[in-house]
């Protein structure tokens, strides 16, 4: 019986031992795990703030300095900024206004008859009848009248009233010149310069065209053409039957609009 329980404290004293041991080989790695987990983050503490120190750098300080100024010359300070102010701004352009052209129609040439020339009438001489009697009766005057009769005054009205005024025959040009340019097609490329074509119609009594030419071209010989077409286009034109000499042959010049 002692033997047996010898063997058994022997056992025991075994079982202790070797968990004393196990206890032991614990307690150290515990330790080396724990010193090197220190370590670790000690180092990741410093790499970081290394870090920021070389990256992050606070900016430096700015040194503003203020200085008191009196009233005076403060008003001078500013009378300084708007003369330099003055001195900068740029000159204000004058606008010209643009000269406005007025196109002025040129007076149409009109041939004008001739005036008749006045005859002056040379009384004749009295020849002495070598057989007048001087003591024979003289005829009275109402005897004269008589035997020749007075030639009838031509009537004024009537020669008034077959011609015009120079008003009415510029109204009729004007008529005609308004007709010729309702059917004009003036070509391109006509300027201010181009000279103005001078026409010459020649019309019939009832206002139909005879003939028509140019007599000073304009210099364009398309827009000379065109002018010719709208003539014949244009006809018959509307002249007096009374007073048609007046219009019978015409010079008028006209202005492409």
């Amino acid at each position: 019986m002692k033997q047996r329980s010898q063997e058994i404290k022997g056992r025991q004293a075994r079982f202790f031992h070797a968990k004393n041991d196990s206890y032991s080989t614990f307690s150290g790695l515990d330790f080396l795990f724990a010193v090197l987990a220190h370590i670790l983050i000690i180092s990741v503490i410093a790499i970081i703030a290394w870090w920021q120190s070389n990256h992050t750098q606070t900016p430096p300080l700015k040194r503003i300095e203020v200085s008191m100024i009196s009233a005076h010359d403060l008003k001078k300070m500013q009378h300084q900024a708007r003369k330099s102010h003055q001195k900068k701004a740029k000159p204000i352009e004058k606008v010209h206004k643009s000269k406005i052209k007025i196109k002025t129609k040129k007076k149409p040439v009109l041939k004008l008859k001739p005036k008749p020339k006045k005859i002056k009438k040379v009384a004749k001489k009295i020849k002495e009848d070598p057989n007048f009697d001087p003591f024979a009766p003289i005829e009275s005057s109402s005897n004269k009248h008589r035997k020749t009769p007075a030639k009838p005054k031509p009537d004024m009205a009537n020669i008034m009233g077959k011609q015009l005024s120079t008003q009415e025959i510029d109204r009729y040009i004007a008529m005609m010149q308004a007709a010729v340019q309702s059917h004009w097609k003036v070509p391109g490329g006509i300027n201010e310069k181009t000279p103005d074509p001078l026409v010459e119609m020649i019309l019939r009594r009832n206002g139909q065209l005879l003939s028509v030419r140019i007599l000073e071209s304009s210099g364009n010989s398309t827009l000379d053409q065109t002018l010719i077409a709208a003539i014949r286009a244009a006809a018959p034109f509307n002249v007096p039957s009374k007073q048609f000499e007046s219009f019978r042959n015409n010079r008028i010049r006209f202005h492409p609009l």
